[in-house]
């Protein structure tokens, strides 16, 4: 293209966005600009745009305020020695010799491993129960109390990371963008965010990592080096077009009140996977992933993560995975509604092998994002053999084809 026709390689520092096509006086008040810095235009204020990303993940932050600020994790650990209780009821039962009598007697035979099994299920699961009973039954006032509580803690909690951010991310890390650095991204922003019809932009964030990968906080985009090394100017448009997506629509703030909400299960996980040396390699990709284990500090680690990875994984994450699968896609057609689908899905070919966090509660988060694949799928044109290419997702069986596999077993 000739340089008249292509005005987005300017360089403009990033910051509001000017409008191009200057219209009359509107009697409707302005939003041309955020009304507070770093905060998508459409909202009126601050609460608007908190109560907006709370919107996202409504159970998410119901459950993280439940198991983090709550007793109820304590049902936990009456899991856990409920499933020892069973252990050793089943030991009794296998070293008491009028007990083992009376099993032969009645076609039973002695302790199997099957039994020890359920020992341990029905111990667990009457453990957990007894406990959770307890705390609602006898305790219901006190759970009601630390559930308010925690919500007016990660009120304030997050109110306070919003306004120090900046400041936040220069503790973890990150600095601010060099000059030269400005002069690649701002004509890239100032271009999506006039195609994305923004009346404002976030600030952005950089991290040395050599890893390419960027993300959204609340009010800041942080990109790694390795990110502007990997990837030409169209498909860093498309990445940048994603995360202001995310932005815009709150994902980045929904997430954050999720993870205070959740704050001391998500500290007690990575203080145990921190011992237990499973913190996330940054050097190189061939680091990524767990370290070796560091002896009795691994052990110890287990000891204090485990009732925060149970709930991490088996019950936020999957809550946040039922609606942010969903949003991730939805940013992905945000960047394909501009024309940025092809660079996009050349991007996400290169970012596919690095995907992750930095800790052990952001690598659970990050398992809530659809496969690459999939959106990689999504964004692609169709074909006429989609449809006999089309695999179903993997799900459980339904009514008819149990039907059909309790009827083969009959047929036995």
């Amino acid at each position: 293209m000739t340089e008249d026709t292509e005005p987005r390689r300017e360089p403009i520092a990033l910051g509001p966005i000017a409008n191009p096509d200057p219209q009359p006086p509107d009697p409707t008040p302005a939003r041309s600009k955020a009304v507070v810095e770093s905060v998508p235009a459409e909202y009126d204020d601050g609460v608007q745009w908190l109560r907006s990303g709370l919107y996202r993940h409504p159970w998410a932050v119901i459950l993280s305020l439940l198991t983090g600020w709550t007793g109820v994790w304590l049902s936990l650990w009456g899991a856990l020695l409920g499933a020892l209780l069973g252990i050793l009821v089943v030991a009794g039962i296998e070293t008491n010799p009028a007990v083992s009598h009376a099993l032969f007697d009645i076609g039973i035979g002695q302790v199997t491993v099957l039994s020890v099994f359920l020992g341990i299920v029905l111990g667990a699961v009457g453990g957990f129960l007894f406990v959770l009973r307890n705390l609602f039954q006898y305790r219901l006032m006190s759970v009601s109390i630390s559930f308010g509580i925690g919500a007016i803690i990660t009120t304030f909690v997050v109110i306070l990371i919003a306004a120090f951010e900046r400041l936040g991310l220069r503790l973890r890390g990150y600095r601010r963008l060099s000059r030269d650095e400005v002069r690649r991204i701002a004509p890239l922003v100032q271009y999506v965010g006039q195609r994305m019809d923004l009346g404002a932009l976030p600030r952005f964030a950089m991290d040395d990592a050599v890893i390419p990968n960027a993300w959204s906080h609340m009010r800041t985009i942080v990109i790694t080096k390795g990110l502007l090394q990997m990837l030409g100017d169209d498909e860093l448009e498309a990445v940048l077009a994603h995360e202001l997506a995310h932005w815009r629509s709150g994902d980045s703030v929904g997430m954050r009140i999720v993870w205070v909400a959740a704050l001391p299960v998500a500290v007690i996980y990575n203080l145990g996977m921190w011992l237990a040396g499973s913190t996330q390699g940054q050097a190189q990709p061939e680091t990524m992933g767990i370290r070796a284990p560091r002896g009795f500090l691994a052990i110890v680690g287990w000891l204090i993560a485990w009732p925060a990875w149970v709930i991490t994984t088996l019950v936020i994450a999957p809550t946040l995975a039922a609606s942010q699968r969903q949003y991730e896609f939805e940013a992905d057609a945000y960047a394909a509604k501009i024309g940025l689908a092809e660079p996009l899905t050349s991007a996400l070919r290169k970012l596919g092998a690095f995907e992750g966090g930095r800790t052990g509660w952001e690598r659970a988060v990050f398992a809530t994002h659809p496969p690459i694949e999939l959106r990689i799928e999504r964004l692609q044109e169709p074909r006429p053999d989609d449809a006999e290419l089309l695999e179903d997702d993997l799900r459980g069986p339904t009514s008819s084809e149990l039907k059909r596999l309790l009827f083969f077993w009959r047929r036995r």
